[in-house]
């Protein structure tokens, strides 16, 4: 647009918009001067030149406006707050001796009023801040930042108009701490001295990542460092020369009035002679920890890179020598080692085949030596086909079958990916936590859009190869009730219940089936009543309070989001009365015939039976009759086969006998897991992931326990229980230390545990903002004139970024024809009915803790036929 005034009735229009400048339909005349009338006019321009102007038919005159002017088409006062509509920061982060610029965007009419705070100071005549102010901006710079500068800026701004407003702004300096306090002596021995301290007031913004301790020898001038690596605030200081006095602190004592003799009241003895003394350092055998290679192999894809760390413990401290065919290993740019206090590293690039490894931790003669060989694994085979389990309009709940062969690990996780059938460009379905099971919710989904789906499986090797692709299908919400069950049976009844128990339907509607709803009626009664007040989520009910003796018929019908489907009748009536049932042996598919016992432990054996009245079970292997329906067999001998049988007795006599056709042989507890991992973490949870013990003591795993404990606390708390191998634990204290460790159990109880490999802080990681372009083409979008368009870019970042967009320099909101969706995976830019004004370069921010990116796309308009 072209903006033009005049001055009064007879002056000349001249253009007061520079080329290019006006591309809304708004705009700020300024330099005007007061009680002066001035006219003003626009027009547009296209490619094709400039059109008419429209005009003001009233003058207007420049001044402040409060309250409602008729002459300027009801313009009315604006109370003073934040310009939320411009990007701002309310957070910043900035470094020792740097300058920070606080920029904060203000709208209001008249111009608000501005006064700063640190804290509860009024800083606007400090010198040390220097303070900006406009019409929609106040800006405040502190110059060379100190630790003294962190804390909360407010902002407070008024006009007269409304209720003063405030901003709170946080500055935090980063910087070296301040010294630590109260340092102090806690213990000394020979060569040895333990130190204490507090830490510093000030961490300077950051956390305390170490502590440096020095140490001067009372004869030099000079500090010399003893350690840089100290986390803790003691430290133990070894190998000190006995009789020298040292400065971290002073050492002083006094003479003693009499040394080792016998003194009475008529003198002192003769002293007694002690020695020779002969001394020597106390010795312990060179030992490496292979909890972690139990046994002592190690899994890794060819070409890839291999980390061995052992912890080793010895006195005096061993030295450490690799060898690999009795031969030194040295170090190239394939091989590295490392060597800490307790640990010792082997680090090889790129394996090979002929990679294998002998270790060995040596001090002079004494030897302890272990072996090791890397072994080439092969990822797994390919899932079964991906199908349809559940469907809404946003949502597809998918299942897969796992793969036949694991390629000799077991698998860890699988990989989803989809697409839409209409683009053919497959997406990675991301996740908080890794998919373990073999079926995944895919939500964020579009309504009515077909998808297609894939999934990979992950072992140690590495990624196998996609299942076949799903057949299509459509993210729609159902609209179909559930079919009636199949089947209804009376299972048992009493004198005043009617137990029941039906089968699912063979078609749910294409939803999840909410529950069940029982009616029932009386005799030749014609009336049917609801049994069931809240649905009944199970396929079994008990019908009580019926009348002894009295006929009913019952029917059942399933409910889900639609509706209730049909009834299923039952075809014959029940009697409340109740029944008598001879004693009988109830086996099923889930009774485990083959107990293996370790030796001195015990075996758990529980035999269901059933009859009416309710049968009494005796045990004919010197055990007494009893009551229950299980019995505990104890002290049974490792190793030796047992036979047991069990015989079920009422007041009419003893049933037949169950003999289990296979032996009870003694087993023992699961190993621990092969390997506990902490694989994310946010502010508030970390999630953990293990490996399969190597055996399970003889009897299946049924799950593991999850313990923590605070870095200094003394005690193991359970924080959870699962069957799957990884677990999210929820919770936690944000920037808190801790530690992890899980335990395998069966039916023999828990393995001993695993620890995680190291300790974690408690605390959501920092990945700096990104954008994938990738399915745009050139970065580039053409769309004809009065159609709409749509970008859609996937995001991520942690934490989850702020997203803006921009056409050129015009920040974009959502009005009637531009729609803006964002979550944290990703962000949809809408415009409908376009015009050839909306081409341009469309420009996205995206912004965390970390920083800002900005990332464009281009939109070419091309005219309609």
């Amino acid at each position: 647009y072209v903006v033009e005034k005049r001055v009064g009735e007879e002056g000349e229009w001249t253009v007061i918009s520079h080329k290019g400048e006006v591309r809304t339909t708004e705009y700020v005349a300024s330099d005007l001067k007061p009680d002066i009338d001035y006219y003003f006019r626009v027009s547009a321009v296209n490619c094709a030149g400039r059109g008419d102007p429209i005009e003001m038919e009233e003058p207007v005159q420049a001044k402040d406006i409060l309250g409602i002017i008729n002459n300027l088409n009801n313009y009315f006062a604006e109370e003073a707050q934040v310009d939320t509509d411009v990007a701002m920061r309310t957070h910043y982060i900035v470094k020792a001796g740097k300058d920070v610029e606080i920029m904060v965007p203000l709208k209001g009419r008249p111009a608000p009023n501005v006064s700063w705070k640190k804290e509860d100071q009024n800083i606007d005549n400090d010198p040390k801040y220097d303070i900006h102010n406009t019409d929609t901006s106040s800006c405040l710079i502190i110059t060379q930042v100190t630790r003294n500068d962190t804390g909360k800026y407010t902002i407070n701004i008024s006009n007269g108009v409304g209720e003063p407003k405030s901003l709170t702004v946080s500055v935090k300096v980063q910087d070296t701490p301040a010294a630590c306090r109260n340092l102090i002596l806690k213990d000394v021995t020979r060569g040895k001295v333990t130190l204490c301290w507090e830490p510093p007031l000030l961490d300077g913004g950051a956390e305390i990542t170490n502590y440096v301790i020095e140490k001067r020898d009372s004869s030099k001038r000079t500090y010399a460092c003893v350690t840089n690596k100290c986390k803790e605030t003691t430290c133990v200081i070894e190998e000190l020369s006995e009789k020298a006095s040292f400065f971290f602190l002073t050492l002083q004592w006094n003479k003693p009035d009499y040394d080792v003799c016998s003194k009475n009241e008529k003198g002192t003895s003769d002293f007694i002679e002690i020695g020779p003394i002969k001394v020597k350092d106390y010795i312990i055998p060179p030992e490496a920890n292979l909890e972690e290679y139990p046994d002592g192999q190690i899994s890794v894809r060819l070409g890839h890179n291999v980390h061995v760390e052992l912890p080793y413990k010895g006195k005096p401290r061993p030295t450490i020598l690799w060898l690999k065919d009795n031969l030194p290993l040295k170090e190239s740019e394939k091989i590295r080692f490392k060597k800490t206090e307790n640990k010792a590293t082997l680090m090889i690039k790129n394996v090979e085949k002929e990679n294998g490894v002998y270790v060995k931790h040596c001090k002079k003669k004494n030897l302890s030596v272990i072996s090791s060989f890397f072994i080439p694994a092969a990822v797994p085979d390919s899932p079964g086909t991906p199908d349809a389990t559940d469907v809404d309009g946003e949502s597809i709940t998918i299942n897969w079958a796992p793969p036949t062969h694991d390629g000799g690990n077991p698998v860890k996780y699988y990989i989803v990916e989809r697409r839409e059938k209409k683009t053919g460009r497959w997406l990675k379905v991301l996740t908080r936590k890794p998919i373990v099971e073999a079926a995944h919710r895919v939500t964020h989904l579009t309504e009515n859009v077909e998808y297609e789906f894939r999934v990979y499986a992950v072992n140690d090797a590495g990624i196998g190869a996609p299942s076949n692709i799903s057949m299509p299908i459509k993210c729609a919400e159902p609209t179909e009730e559930p079919d009636a069950p199949s089947i209804v049976n009376v299972t048992d009844t009493t004198n005043t219940s009617v137990s029941l128990e039906w089968t699912r339907p063979a078609h749910d509607g294409g939803m999840e089936i909410h529950g069940y709803i029982i009616e029932m009626c009386k005799g030749s009664e014609a009336e049917w009543h609801r049994v069931n007040e809240d649905l009944c989520a199970v396929t079994r009910y008990s019908v009580t309070g019926l009348e002894t003796g009295a006929e009913y018929k019952f029917r059942i019908c399933a409910v889900n989001s639609v509706g209730k489907g049909e009834a299923k009748e039952m075809p014959e009536f029940a009697q409340a009365v109740d029944r008598l049932l001879a004693p009988e042996i109830d086996i099923d598919a889930s009774f485990k015939q083959t107990h293996i016992v370790k030796s001195g432990g015990s075996v758990y054996i529980r035999i269901a039976f059933k009859g009416k009245p309710t049968p009494t079970a005796s045990w004919t292997k010197a055990a007494p009759k009893t009551t229950q329906t299980s019995l505990r067999v104890s002290d049974l001998l490792e190793g030796v086969p047992y036979f047991f049988r069990v015989m079920a007795e009422n007041q009419y006599g003893l049933g037949e006998a169950y003999e289990m056709p296979d032996p009870v042989i003694a087993t023992a507890e699961p190993a621990p897991p092969k390997r506990v991992d902490i694989i994310d973490t946010t502010d508030t949870s970390a999630t953990l992931a293990w490996l399969k013990p190597e055996h399970d003591g003889g009897s299946r795993i049924t799950g593991y326990c999850v313990e923590a404990k605070g870095k200094d606390a003394d005690k193991w708390v359970v924080c959870g229980t699962t069957k799957n191998l990884s677990l999210v634990i929820e919770g936690l204290t944000e920037n808190s230390e801790y530690e992890f460790r899980v335990k395998a159990k069966n039916d023999s109880g828990f393995s001993v545990p695993r620890e995680a490999f190291s300790s974690v802080i408690i605390k959501e990681p920092r990945i700096e903002p990104t954008a994938d372009l990738s399915g745009i083409t050139n970065q580039l979008i053409t769309s004809r004139i009065g159609e709409s368009f749509e970008i859609d870019v996937p995001i991520s970042g942690r934490p989850a970024p702020k997203v803006s967009w921009k056409l050129e320099e015009m920040r974009l909101k959502e009005t009637d024809r531009v729609s803006i969706k964002t979550n944290k995976n990703r962000t949809t830019l809408t415009v409908k009915d376009c015009m050839r004004g909306d081409g341009g370069r469309y420009f996205l921010t995206l912004e965390n803790v970390t920083g800002s990116k900005t990332f464009t796309v281009t939109r070419w308009p091309q005219q309609s036929k």
